[in-house]
């Protein structure tokens, strides 16, 4: 994952660093449980009016993407919530905002409360329980062994295609179609593997791109959660990253880029970005120095153990993780 591999100083990745910002209105000034945005909005809501009648509102007069900021810019999400077809969700998601900020609130009066006492609540920084911390918090303790189970599902499924299917691998001779320009044919050469960043791959190289999106109403992967898989390739003397192409059908709306396994089921979709990608087409010869089946046991148990350290149980379900989990084992039938 993204913010476990930076936290190793870890280069695979072109990937910099999101600015924070408030998961409502974009806001990089404020969090979302300091949202003054959602409580106006809220208000207008209540009285069965859109917020953004008001000349005042912030989706009249947002503020302009800053470095280093992502989609989740306020520019946008004005955008999408003032368009009619977007005010269902705007809805919900000014509800849930304000859900947040009042929990924020009962938290900061039970902690003063326990200081006005003189005594310390004992609260779980990962499921906001009481009575215990995350060192001892069953809940996270379960997550734990749901990723780390689904993890070693996803990783078997990509040694079998990989590794067993493919013969994939560092050294491996590749045919790839290399882009020529806007609708122009691409041209097909040869290229040769140098690199790949096995040892950062997880279940979550897939985050169900074409049907997670505003559109949908699903919940998109954080990027700081996402696992993209690093190709590296040399083709006619140019060092060049490697995707796989998505069928037609599957890139509406979402990636044009999708590696299916060999029967035919979704393996990764998360890919660097990079503007001189390649485009795998087969294997020509297969690695000579193919991936150690001991790669099957990591399991990345410390990325694991990181994320949930790092992250609340809510943060988790804001960023897609929990959702997306529980759809991979839907699929799987893992539980």
């Amino acid at each position: 994952m993204r913010a476990f591999n930076q936290s190793n100083n870890s280069t695979s990745d072109n990937y910099t660093k999101a600015k924070s910002a408030c998961s409502y209105c974009g806001d990089v000034d404020h969090q979302v449980t300091k949202c003054p945005n959602a409580v106006s909005d809220w208000a207008y809501f209540q009285r069965f009016e859109i917020p953004c009648i008001d000349p005042a509102n912030w989706t009249n007069n947002p503020k302009a993407k800053v470095t280093g900021q992502r989609w989740n810019s306020q520019a946008n999400n004005a955008r999408w919530f003032k368009d009619p077809s977007g005010w269902g969700k705007w809805y919900f998601a000014c509800e849930k905002a304000v859900v947040k900020i009042k929990k924020a609130e009962e938290r900061e009066a039970t902690k003063a409360k326990a200081k006005r006492t003189g005594k310390k609540a004992k609260t779980c920084g990962f499921c906001g329980g009481f009575g215990h911390n995350r060192r001892d918090c069953p809940t996270m303790s379960a997550l734990n062994d749901r990723i780390m189970k689904a993890n070693a599902h996803w990783r078997q499924r990509a040694y079998d295609y990989f590794v067993e299917e493919l013969g994939f691998g560092v050294g491996a001779l590749v045919k790839v179609e290399i882009p020529t320009g806007w609708q122009q044919p691409a041209n097909e050469t040869v290229a040769v593997v140098t690199k790949i960043n096995w040892d950062e791959l997880n279940m979550f190289c897939y985050m169900e791109s074409a049907t997670r999106n505003w559109r949908s109403g699903k919940k998109r992967l954080h990027e700081n959660l996402q696992a993209p898989m690093y190709i590296s390739v040399v083709a006619n003397g140019e060092t060049r990253t490697l995707r796989w192409k998505a069928p037609s059908q599957s890139i509406k709306y979402g990636s044009d880029s999708l590696c299916n396994d060999q029967h035919g089921r979704p393996l990764v979709d998360v890919y660097p970005y990079s503007y001189n990608a390649v485009t795998f087409k087969s294997v020509v010869s297969p690695t000579e120095t193919p991936l150690s089946a001991e790669w099957l046991e990591q399991g990345q148990q410390e990325c694991v153990a990181f994320i949930t350290k790092k992250y609340s149980l809510s943060k988790l379900k804001d960023w897609g993780a929990i959702d997306l989990l529980e759809s991979y084992e839907k699929r799987y039938n893992l539980k």
